[in-house]
């Protein structure tokens, strides 16, 4: 059997977010959790959630997040210099891995690509599942999968067997250590919480108050004033009146102008109701539970709401954003990538993922100046970064003695050693002569 009987009597649980189409599908999708029918009356699923622009922006604001930075693969290294251990650590170019993280993980996709929509997967799905095709011990390529399309069954040892469903209608079994799985907030430790279920009745008003809107301009009627006058008149004599008062008073040009007319015309201005402001503030209530859901700033999805921000509030937000948004994403996938894409023994040599993080303030030369400085030692205090280590962050070529840590003092000349060189004595009075 196959579908969804089949996966019933099969015992397994299909994951949720996959395409579904035609009306007996919804009516079962509906009725076992595929599709939630919100309270507006709106379904909501992933496909219908991405419609919503505030869904839409907060997705590709948290995508652009984890993808647009440099994730790269990193070891660990341990040297003595002059009887003491320094601890560093070098870009491991040579493991098979670094390349599929850095720049293509498969022949068709890019980095940016693959993780870009690797998070879309995780945040409208609760998670993401990708193939690694391993030859002779290494893993050569990642395939990125539908996760409607993965069947996954947890044994009683919580080993994981997943079920692929091809586009052509078959289907392969493969064992867990063939599939990275990024999970999302989980419960139960085996799936990751289906955001868009839980978040369905913020998301349907939000699609219903939308549509509803569209509606309403489509059908309704919105005259920015009524023209009354006394006595019956055909539609021709209306037709007529119209066009007058249009070419007469209509547009930019005839602001102001005074209008004179007889049989008693009586013209009512019409304004905007308060049913169409409450409609308004809706929408706009809608926008921030779900960036709230979401948990992006409403300011990096350019909605302020009633709040103008200024230059140094806005700032701050936007580090709140790198601090509570993107730096969890990062760990997470990070965490992750080192778990399932490296063995134990790698792990143990030293190697793991890391994101460039400080890529973040590169556009901004002054911080990165001000940051730069403090790093290597220019505040007063010890140095944490060598020049070397800064350098990198440009891709720039590493230097002689640039393997140093200093520690703020005054200004000296650096040696060849990469150590302050000292300055030469200056001479002093002539010795006596003895006389």
């Amino acid at each position: 059997m196959r579908g969804l009987f089949g996966a019933l009597a099969g015992g397994e649980r299909k994951d949720q977010g996959g395409s579904r189409y035609g009306l007996v599908d919804e009516m079962w999708a509906d009725f076992f959790g595929g599709l939630r029918s919100s309270k507006s009356g709106v379904s909501v699923n992933w496909k219908s959630s991405l419609s919503n622009t505030t869904v839409l922006a907060c997705c590709r604001v948290r995508a652009d997040g984890h993808a647009t930075v440099p994730w790269k693969l990193y070891q660990r290294t341990e040297t003595t210099k002059k009887g003491r251990t320094v601890v560093g650590r070098r870009e491991a170019r040579d493991h098979p891995l670094y390349d599929l993280l850095a720049t293509a993980p498969n022949e068709w996709m890019t980095s940016l690509e693959f993780r870009e929509t690797q998070s879309l997967h995780v945040d409208l799905a609760g998670r993401s599942y990708a193939y690694k095709n391993v030859v002779r011990g290494e893993i050569v390529e990642l395939i990125l999968l539908d996760p409607g399309r993965v069947t996954k069954r947890v044994n009683k040892d919580y080993s994981r067997v997943y079920t692929l469903h091809g586009l052509d209608g078959t289907t392969e079994t493969v064992s867990g250590d063939k599939i990275w799985e990024v999970k999302g907030p989980s419960w139960d430790t085996i799936d990751g919480l289906d955001v868009v279920r839980l978040a369905a009745e913020a998301i349907g008003l939000a699609l219903a108050t939308e549509e509803s809107h569209a509606a309403f301009h489509r059908n309704g009627v919105r005259p920015s004033g009524m023209l009354s006058v006394e006595g019956a008149m055909n539609e021709a004599g209306l037709i007529r009146l119209a066009a007058w008062v249009r070419r007469n008073f209509g547009g930019a040009n005839n602001t102001g102008r005074l209008m004179v007319v007889d049989r008693n015309a009586n013209f009512v201005p019409m304004q905007m109701t308060g049913v169409d402001s409450q409609h308004i503030e809706t929408r706009k209530f809608q926008v921030e539970r779900i960036c709230e859901v979401l948990r992006v700033m409403p300011i990096m999805i350019g909605f302020s709401g009633d709040k103008n921000a200024t230059f140094a509030s806005a700032e701050q937000m936007f580090n709140a954003h790198l601090t509570h948004t993107v730096r969890p994403i990062h760990r997470r996938f990070g965490g992750s990538g080192d778990l399932h894409l490296l063995s134990k023994d790698e792990r143990k040599k030293g190697f793991y993922t890391g994101f460039v993080d400080g890529d973040f303030i590169s556009p901004v030369l002054k911080d990165k100046g001000e940051y730069n400085k403090i790093a290597l030692g220019g505040g007063g205090s010890p140095g944490w970064l060598t020049p070397n280590e800064v350098r990198a962050f440009d891709e720039l070529p590493p230097v002689d003695g640039g393997d140093n840590l200093y520690v703020g003092i005054n200004t000296a000349p650096i040696g060849p050693d990469g150590r302050p060189r000292t300055p030469d004595p200056k001479p002093g009075p002539p010795a006596p002569t003895g006389e």
